[in-house]
């Protein structure tokens, strides 16, 4: 399956259940499609191999997800060799991985998937307070579930404290026993992820900027594979923030991506660059770094940007 086939089935999944969608086309980026409906925002990589993901991809995954309260996700096809099962969770570098038919299931059937990959096999997390329930209202001992099973009583204790994934042969077995479903789903559209955000500058003209937008009060996020640089964020401002060394058929159709993914997550955008005549790509404004001497802080920076958004509208509309 090639990859544009999979982005049209991916993106065809989410605008079908309400999502407005922005697709990147950017090489290597962290993510290929964001995704909003509602309270819900995903920031989305699609691979035909799940295995190709790699880790520094993965941390900027994270650090978006992070600072836009979104969940990031993984949709492939295979990993290695195998096709990845449908109703399956696979996770790479601490993200949740499926195939398209799962991620069907979850936004058309509202089914979410209760089983997930792991070293060994498939396996599957309980809550472990109900599970005790359900031993005890039928009459059973630790030890004599536990025989049943045939898994030790360590194996079954850990279970009904939620210390200890499940096999799925064993799941089933309970289910079967107790006619009643013991696996928890996983919710892959709410996935809360931890993230690394102290990253460094690559470049001395992103050292120069960063600091420079530190001193209006700002905290500013490097992000290394995307169409912008870093997010710069100040309370609940966050900006999605392009540098570069000049204005290049390149930059702008970064620019052009920034502009359709802010709309999608309701953001601002703006690049700097170290030598440029003032314009507006869509509703990005590109600005040369001096113009940064010229303001005093977040605040300054932001009228700054809404002013020349406002100026490039009057001359369309004029």
């Amino acid at each position: 399956m090639e990859k544009e086939r999979l982005l049209r089935i991916v993106e065809g999944i989410f605008k079908g259940t309400g999502f407005k969608v922005a697709r990147m086309e950017f090489r290597g980026s962290c993510f290929d499609l964001a995704a909003s409906r509602l309270f819900l925002l995903l920031f989305v990589k699609i691979l035909q191999n799940i295995d190709s993901f790699t880790e520094e991809q993965a941390e900027d995954l994270k650090r978006l997800a992070k600072l836009f309260e979104a969940s990031p996700l993984i949709v492939g096809f295979r990993s290695k060799n195998e096709e990845l099962e449908e109703g399956v969770v696979y996770e790479r570098h601490g993200v949740h991985a499926l195939n398209p038919q799962t991620l069907y299931n979850v936004l058309v059937e509202n089914e979410l998937p209760a089983i997930f990959a792991g070293r060994g096999g498939f396996y599957v997390k309980v809550n472990g307070k109900y599970l005790r329930e359900l031993r005890e209202s039928h009459g059973y001992s630790v030890g004599e579930l536990a025989e049943l099973l045939g898994v030790s009583r360590k194996s079954l204790q850990n279970y009904e404290k939620g210390e200890q994934a499940m096999s799925l042969e064993i799941a089933l077995r309970l289910e079967e026993l107790f006619d009643a479903p013991v696996a928890r789903p996983i919710d892959i559209l709410n996935s809360k992820v931890e993230a690394k955000m102290n990253v460094e500058p690559e470049t001395e003209l992103e050292k120069e900027i960063f600091n420079r937008l530190e001193t209006f009060g700002m905290r500013v996020v490097k992000i290394k594979k995307a169409p912008f640089d870093a997010i710069s964020k100040e309370e609940g401002l966050k900006i999605l923030t392009g540098i570069s060394e000049r204005r290049t058929t390149s930059t702008l159709k970064r620019a052009q991506m920034v502009n359709e993914v802010s709309k999608i997550i309701h953001s601002d955008g703006l690049f700097i660059l170290k030598k440029t005549k003032t314009e507006v790509v869509g509703e990005i404004p590109l600005i040369p770094k001096e113009k940064l001497d010229e303001i005093r802080d977040a605040d300054e920076l932001m009228k700054m940007i809404e002013e020349l958004k406002k100026e490039i509208k009057r001359k369309i509309f004029s």
